[in-house]
């Protein structure tokens, strides 16, 4: 007999919805697991939202802990949210719980261990109107469980302004795609039609938000902190390196066909510059991991395939060596080869230290 205690989640039939005359439904999307202790603090910052008119959807994502029972707490208490309960298949599957049952005019997730400004969701979808965005993104304050900020409160480079889809992808390459992640974002729902997470996935951001971008006619950036992420001792971004990390990997070969396929010329360059650089991170750290090391291997071939695309893109002499030594032997062989030059050359620097300190002795 099923465990009535988990819900299939029902497909939206009833269409996007903009009720209240000119207030557009905004559905905000929390995926919950095992966060009793964070998760009324995130649930008050979306109820007590100086906008109204929300859908709110809480994803219990099988939680072992009172997660569920606060969700539904709230759900009692306030008729705006809705709650479902379902099998652990992990973060990506909640979110996409959650954009099957959307039926607001945008969209924004909110991770349930952080929380939000009171005026988060009407200042980004002023900000949507006035520019007439499809993606609106603020600054984060980062900070620790205490409510204390961590080192990079805030992203000092992040400032106000409104861009083409084009541009954004160049600016998001500039700046290492560092804000690709779901969350500090309010979308327009059409954007994500016919778009999920990848189910079983880390680095899942990775996998879509190019596909995002490119579906925006503008995208807006506004440099209010509005957003607070708190990171935990045990979150994902703290764990150690794995084999699942690789998934980004695979996310950014994904990426550079996309691109490619897009026309987007001026920013394979940097994808494959993050491949390379995540092939380095991966060698150092799962040299002795069998099952990772053939996950490698496997990738690099995927890679190795993918090389040819950087020649669309400008690139200097050195950059071209790389590229080429990518297509004759492959990304794998590069970062084995790039580890070892860097050790060797860090081991030359600390003889030669330690031979000069010793040139003063008596």
């Amino acid at each position: 007999m099923a465990d009535s205690r988990f819900q299939e989640p029902m497909q939206n039939h009833e269409g996007r919805q903009s009720s209240n005359g000119s207030d557009p439904l905004i559905t905000v999307v929390l995926p919950i697991y095992n966060v009793a202790k964070w998760l009324d603090t995130c649930i008050q910052s979306i109820v007590k939202q100086t906008y109204r008119n929300l859908q709110i959807i809480l994803v219990d994502d099988g939680s072992t802990d009172e997660s569920p029972t606060i969700c539904e707490h709230w759900a009692a208490k306030d008729s705006r949210i809705n709650v479902v309960h379902q099998r652990n298949a992990g973060l990506s599957a909640a979110r996409n719980t959650g954009l099957r049952l959307r039926k607001g005019e945008y969209i924004c997730f909110v991770d349930s261990d952080d929380y939000v400004e009171h005026d988060y969701v009407k200042r980004m979808l002023d900000t949507a109107h006035a520019e007439q965005a499809d993606m609106v993104i603020c600054n984060v304050r980062k900070e620790d469980e205490n409510g204390a900020a961590l080192a990079e409160e805030a992203d000092p480079s992040f400032e106000t302004k409104t861009l083409t889809s084009r541009q954004y992808m160049i600016y998001a390459m500039q700046s290492s795609w560092k804000h690709i992640v779901a969350w500090n974002k309010l979308y327009r729902s059409e954007i994500w039609d016919n778009l999920t997470y990848p189910v079983g996935k880390i680095h899942e951001d990775e996998f879509v938000f190019a596909q995002l971008v490119v579906r925006c006619h503008r995208v807006a950036c506004i440099d209010d902190v509005l957003y607070h992420y708190v990171q935990h001792d045990g979150s994902i971004m703290n764990e150690n390196y794995s084999i699942r990390n690789l998934d980004k990997i695979e996310a950014l070969c994904q990426r550079l066909l996309f691109l490619d396929e897009n026309g987007f010329n001026e920013c394979l360059l940097n994808t494959f510059n993050g491949i390379i650089a995540d092939f380095m991170r991966a060698e150092n750290n799962l040299r002795s991991d069998m099952q990772a090391q053939q996950r490698l291997h496997s990738l690099s071939s995927q890679a190795q395939a993918l090389s040819p695309i950087c020649f669309k893109s400008p690139m200097s002499w050195f950059e071209k060596t790389k590229v080429l030594f990518c297509l004759i032997f492959s990304p794998l062989s590069y970062a084995i080869f790039s580890n070892r030059l860097h050790h060797l050359i860090k081991k030359l620097r600390v003889n030669c230290s330690f031979r000069g300190s010793g040139d003063g002795r008596r």
